[in-house]
């Protein structure tokens, strides 16, 4: 009966120890490493082009006095949104409005010499000169008066348009001299500039767009709808390219600025014999691993999840993309980005965004 007993304790503490080291195998098995995947497809008339890009402001303005003189009021701060016309600063009046006085004065005492001299012409009293110098006395008064009214005015600074101040220079009680900054004012609308092969450029009228997007470096996962500014048409002495704009208004949760990072993504159709891309698969760049002379990609197996690396011929496309003319076929999964991080057969799932 004791050795009955002991066999069954014995087979007990063996099942145990079994089930514990498989649990323990599994708890060491690697995790499937999250990986971004694109699935690729087969050359057709549509062609994904992506350029890097830098936000400017669509339209900015130098806000400066066109006299000199000491500010006696700054009625913004950096950052403050303004609407047009708003007054921001001003100069001191006191001499501008002294001016303006005496010229009104000599203004009126001029209207009344004429109309007195009219008056007197009319009885033949006076000669038809005196009048026609009356006259001209009356003109140049008005014309004192009109500059110092814009005297006056210039002692004010308004903003052309609406938008936000992104800098203020100018301080209280500070003399100035004309056109000296005071403050910059940009527009709320800003603008991806991008760079674009003479290539692309020569080709324009076979490619029909079908969509503009910008995509912030500080926020990858927001696609923001812009549409084509204008294009120089000149191309750049060092680079060869010419600058492209696209225009945009920053989402409400996004606070954008000039000087900033991003990625303009463009889909094209395309009719003729265009050639800026080679026929095959366009993949990202960041989906391609090179080694030495060799390119490869990660092909994932959706039933396995597994991953392995295989060779391509591709060569550079427009933009931030390759054409892979041999190794892929239309409908394949490959890695999308960070291939340095994988090795064959590993195991990964889809990554994604929170």
């Amino acid at each position: 009966m004791r050795i009955k007993i002991a066999a069954i304790v014995m087979a007990t503490l063996t099942a145990t120890g079994c089930s514990g080291s498989n649990d323990a195998s599994s708890d060491n098995a690697p995790k499937p490493r999250p990986a971004k995947l694109i699935e690729v497809q087969a050359s057709s008339n549509q062609r994904d082009l992506s350029f890097p890009a830098v936000i400017r402001a669509a339209q900015s303005a130098d806000l400066t006095f066109q006299v000199a003189g000491e500010i006696r009021e700054i009625n913004v701060l950096e950052g403050d949104e303004v609407e047009a016309g708003k007054v921001i600063a001003r100069l001191d009046q006191r001499d501008a409005l002294n001016r303006l006085a005496q010229a009104k004065a000599e203004f009126d005492n001029a209207i009344t010499e004429f109309e007195r001299a009219e008056r007197l012409a009319a009885q033949d009293a006076i000669s038809r000169s005196v009048l026609e110098t009356r006259k001209t006395q009356r003109d140049v008064a008005d014309a004192a008066y009109r500059t110092a009214q814009k005297s006056v005015g210039d002692t004010v600074l308004k903003t052309p348009f609406s938008g936000f101040i992104s800098t203020v220079s100018g301080r209280q009680f500070q003399n100035v001299q004309a056109k000296e900054s005071i403050a910059v004012l940009q527009s709320e609308e800003v603008e991806a500039v991008i760079n674009i092969p003479g290539t692309i450029i020569a080709r324009l009228p076979q490619l029909e767009p079908v969509g503009v997007r910008v995509k912030l470096d500080a926020a990858p996962d927001v696609e923001i709808v812009a549409s084509f500014k204008e294009a120089s048409g000149e191309a750049d002495p060092n680079t060869q390219t010419y600058e492209v704009s696209f225009s945009f208004l920053p989402p409400e949760d996004l606070f954008i600025l000039p000087g900033m990072t991003a990625t303009v993504e463009s889909s094209f159709l395309f009719s003729g014999a265009l050639d800026i891309v080679a026929e095959g698969i366009s993949v990202p760049l960041a989906a391609v691993l090179a080694e030495g002379d060799e390119l490869f990609v990660w092909v994932v197996d959706l039933e396995t999840m597994t991953i392995a690396k295989r060779p391509i011929v591709a060569q550079s496309d427009a933009g931030t993309y390759m054409t892979v003319t041999e190794g892929l076929s239309g409908g394949e999964t490959i890695i999308g980005a960070g291939v340095s991080f994988f090795h064959d057969g590993m195991t990964v799932r889809r990554w994604v965004p929170e």
